[in-house]
């Protein structure tokens, strides 16, 4: 931060609220993952203020767009953006709200570097996980065996092609946990980005080459869905847990995976806001680890594809809200009649 040309944060003006056309939220700000300095670097920054509730400064650019991370998980996500919400020092009743930051993704689905639109964000940590190898409380004899010689039994369905097995949606269910975003939104949005250069990078193209079956092209924007989860999962077997809760809510395939996005989502939906919320999140590494590499080395993808996820999120996130900021595509401006 030293480096870049920023005010300090101040206190808001007593009984004036700062009014932005847009929020932006990447969720962290700290190296490695600095997804907040492509949108400092990017724009004109002419104020700073701290906000009661929000642990970093909500910076102002010229253009009338607010600037500040969330932190990671949906616990800090939601307490972020509720305070946001609820505070008298500033009003988001004109502003659009984007998460812009990284994801995973599935090989199979979208390159590194690729950029995706959410239609959906589904949350998954609401679902009911089995251990159907037991009987009630009861061990099994598999467990007594495994308990006398001192091995770790593998949970039931690792390794199987069957995870639902294990897998359910909550019995007490009175939604689905799943926010399907506003439609008109994301169709402007994807347009925003229709004309957006991507930058390409040979060494995460390389390391996107290590996986069979992964585009054999570059970056590209794409639209899904999105899965959030406060859970650091990584391999195939949980991707198939995760792509049978999406097939469960009928919005499968899912594109990326993220850890705020659900929270964000229902911080706004409890103030009425979530029409005009966007996810748009850039695949820095895929959730499972190429052949030949272990999950502790993939985890991360490489530093060529996380640097290229932060450049193409910002480059795409940053179009996206200057045309939100000029087009007003819901008309929630007090000029525009709202």
């Amino acid at each position: 931060m030293n480096d870049l040309a920023v005010p300090e944060p101040r206190e808001p003006d007593p009984g004036k609220s700062i009014r932005p056309a847009a929020l932006v939220l990447p969720a962290v700000a700290e190296p490695p993952l600095t997804e907040r300095r492509p949108w400092l670097e990017r724009t004109a920054i002419v104020d700073a203020f701290s906000i009661t509730g929000v642990k970093t400064p909500v910076y102002l650019t010229a253009a009338g767009v607010a600037i500040t991370t969330t932190g990671i998980g949906k616990s800090d996500a939601a307490t972020t953006v509720t305070a946001l919400l609820a505070s008298s020092e500033i009003d988001l009743s004109a502003a659009y709200v984007v998460s812009a930051g990284i994801a995973g993704g599935p090989p199979e689905r979208i390159a590194l570097g690729s950029v995706a639109i959410a239609d959906a964000v589904v949350d998954w940590d609401r679902k009911h996980r089995w251990d159907r190898a037991t009987d009630g409380n009861h061990e099994t004899q598999a467990d007594h065996e495994a308990q006398a010689d001192h091995t770790v039994r593998p949970e039931p369905n690792e390794g199987s092609d069957d995870p639902d097995a294990g897998l359910d949606l909550l019995a007490y269910r009175p939604h689905d946990y799943v926010h399907d975003l506003e439609d008109a939104l994301v169709n402007a949005a994807c347009e925003a980005a229709t004309d957006v250069s991507l930058r390409t990078d040979a060494d995460a193209q390389a390391y996107q080459d290590r996986y069979p079956g992964a585009p054999e092209a570059g970056p590209a924007v794409e639209r899904g869905p999105t899965v959030c989860g406060d859970e650091f999962w990584h391999g195939p077997r949980y991707a198939r847990e995760v792509e049978w809760l999406c097939d469960a809510y009928g919005v499968s395939p899912y594109l990326t995976t993220q850890m705020e996005d659900a929270a964000t989502a229902t911080a706004l939906e409890r103030f009425d806001l979530r029409d005009r919320y966007l996810s748009v999140r850039a695949v820095a590494n895929y959730d499972r680890a190429a052949p030949g590499q272990s999950v502790e080395e993939s985890f991360d993808g490489n530093e060529a594809s996380l640097a290229l996820a932060l450049d193409n999120a910002a480059r795409v996130g940053g179009a996206i809200v200057d045309d939100l900021v000029e087009s007003d595509p819901l008309e929630i401006r007090p000029e525009n009649g709202v």
